[in-house]
């Protein structure tokens, strides 16, 4: 019987080009490369990634909609500058938020589950010691956004990502340029608390990590607007 030919390997599907952009500018945001309130011009954005203005509009939309990018009409998009009353609504959100995600993650999340939080936490303070911020700026995200998956509610973990995305726009901003970073140790005590099941301890050390967040920022000036094409030109397909 005739041997069937081989058949040629299928080219790996390609990303959809506004979740590409979606995903490079969302990353750059929240990891404190765009500092608020930098103008996010169509054809700029255009250029360094190499795909239409329709796609980067679509991208921008979507932003402005996790409320990372403020559109205004006649006047373009910008990355936004929440002001030191959102800010301070921001985390007293946050603090209330996170004491139910704590509580029931204790409940509800299996030991499995929490010692793998326990893990990212470790991580989170392993990239500190070797000095890799912007690993430690991921996986401190991470850690919130794994906590609010053990709560087991996706409508809780939905308003948490927003304000986990929110809250790293206004530390871009605000944060005293002495500012020591906390989470890596902070984020340890929640984990070991969690797991030892001990819901009023991992509330408490929730709160003051919150706390002292927000005790670090003020109403500091942003820095310089980067150059987008620089920033993004990686991003470009051939």
């Amino acid at each position: 019987m005739a041997r069937k030919p081989d058949r040629p390997d299928k080219p790996a599907r390609r990303e959809p080009a506004d979740l590409r952009v979606h995903k490079a500018l969302y990353n750059a945001i929240i990891d404190h490369k765009i500092p608020p309130g930098t103008p996010l011009l169509e054809d700029h954005l255009s250029d360094a990634f190499g795909v239409s203005r329709t796609v980067i509009r679509k991208t921008l939309q979507r932003l402005a909609h996790e409320r990372l990018v403020d559109l205004v009409p006649n006047k373009g998009a910008s990355i936004a500058k929440p002001t030191a009353d959102e800010a301070r609504q921001v985390f007293e959100a946050r603090r209330e938020l996170e004491q139910i995600l704590v509580r029931r993650a204790v409940l509800l999340a299996n030991d499995l589950a929490l010692k793998s939080l326990l893990k990212l936490a470790k991580a989170e303070h392993d990239a500190h010691m070797r000095g890799d911020k912007s690993q430690r700026l991921k996986l401190s995200g991470d850690f919130h956004r794994q906590l609010a998956a053990l709560a087991d509610n996706s409508v809780l973990r939905a308003f948490l990502e927003e304000l986990v995305s929110r809250s790293s726009l206004i530390i871009a901003l605000y944060e005293s340029p002495g500012a020591i970073p906390c989470s890596h140790t902070e984020h340890l005590e929640i984990a070991n608390a969690l797991v030892a099941r001990d819901a009023a301890k991992a509330v408490q050390f929730m709160d003051n990590h919150l706390r002292h967040i927000e005790a670090q920022i003020d109403l500091t000036a942003v820095s310089q607007t980067p150059d987008l094409k620089s920033l993004f030109g990686g991003h470009k397909r051939a």
